[in-house]
């Protein structure tokens, strides 16, 4: 399945054409926290599909904030680069040094015990985060329908698990199994300890797979 997502035209529409249907079907039922936002740029990946790590994530979620950080232009810039998966300094755009909104300093906080011993490029070069529903919500509820471009997140994470690559689940371990059956048995994947609160620390993870962590980025 060829990428889904590198011929969304942004300035358009924020929902792929291939899940239009399922989401107007899905909002028109559901309270409005749950509602998937069509005006905020979708998140279906962030960073290189061919990193040295991978994350997975539930769905972005939504703030008011956000509607500011997606008009501006040097956002929109990096998000587009991301989507098209074109060369970069820094494929996990949030790490770029130049960008200050909300999601980067969620990640970088996130991130932190990584960015004390790897510098902000390489490491931006070395991981990926996959969200299951690329779509923004208060709140997240799972609608009845899997939506069509799932199928291509199916697809990177198979070939994550091909080539042996650590695995991370942040958030929301059953869902991604229900959506990719080969990640219950993949002996590279753990879960962060607290989901609420996903820091990529010592304490959060068992040190053992912090420390795979570290030497698998650091190459």
């Amino acid at each position: 399945m060829q990428n889904p997502w590198r011929n969304l035209n942004t300035d358009v529409t924020s929902i792929h054409p291939l899940d239009m249907q399922a989401v107007d079907e899905f909002n028109s039922q559901a309270k409005e926290e749950y509602q998937f936002c069509k005006t905020l740029l979708p998140d279906p990946y962030i960073g290189n599909l061919k990193a040295n790590v991978l994350f997975l994530a539930l769905n972005p979620g939504l703030s008011a904030e956000d509607y500011q950080t997606h008009a501006d232009e040097q956002f929109r810039f990096l998000y587009k680069q991301n989507l098209t998966q074109v060369k970069s300094d820094y494929p996990f755009y949030y790490l770029h040094p130049e960008l200050n909104c909300p999601g980067s300093k969620w990640w970088r906080s996130k991130l932190r015990w990584f960015l004390e011993v790897i510098d902000d490029k390489s490491l931006s070069k070395r991981i990926c985060c996959l969200q299951y529903m690329p779509y923004h919500s208060v709140q997240f509820k799972q609608p009845k329908q899997k939506l069509p471009t799932q199928e291509y997140t199916k697809e990177i994470v198979k070939s994550f698990i091909e080539r042996n690559t650590p695995i991370v689940f942040m958030r929301s371990k059953t869902k991604w199994i229900e959506l990719v059956p080969e990640l219950e048995n993949y002996q590279k994947a753990f879960v962060l300890r607290n989901p609420r609160n996903p820091t990529f620390s010592p304490k959060n993870m068992e040190e053992e797979n912090f420390n795979r962590l570290i030497n698998t980025l650091k190459i």
